[in-house]
């Protein structure tokens, strides 16, 4: 054998060692994947639902006032019966200017868009 076969051998030798070494170890690792890939769907409660109806009611009602150009005196009367029939809070983004629903604790619920 010659120096550039031996050479040839052991630069394969080491590629394959190489490859040996760095292959992922087993199937418990890929076996975690699959079950969080495969899982059942989160699921949501009624509360949150219907919290979630609530706040599109509260849009839909701030909204259509404002188009049809009522006073702050009788939005801010509609915002507060709509806290307290739905729990909901309705007010303008001041980031965007568009209504946003939140919960009483201050998380949104939900957020007008632009279509």
């Amino acid at each position: 054998m010659d120096k550039n076969t031996k050479t040839l051998f052991i630069t394969l030798g080491g590629a394959l060692l190489l490859i040996w070494l760095l292959r992922p170890k087993s199937d418990k690792s890929k076996k975690g994947l699959l079950d969080a890939k495969y899982s059942e769907p989160k699921q949501v409660s009624d509360s949150q639902i219907k919290q979630k109806e609530n706040a599109v009611i509260g849009l839909q009602a701030m909204r259509e006032a404002i188009d049809s150009k009522e006073s702050k005196k009788e939005l801010d009367k509609l915002s507060s019966m709509i806290s307290q029939d739905y729990g909901v809070k309705v007010m303008i983004s001041k980031k965007t200017g568009l209504l946003r629903a939140m919960s009483k604790d201050g998380k949104v619920i939900s957020e007008e868009t632009i279509d």
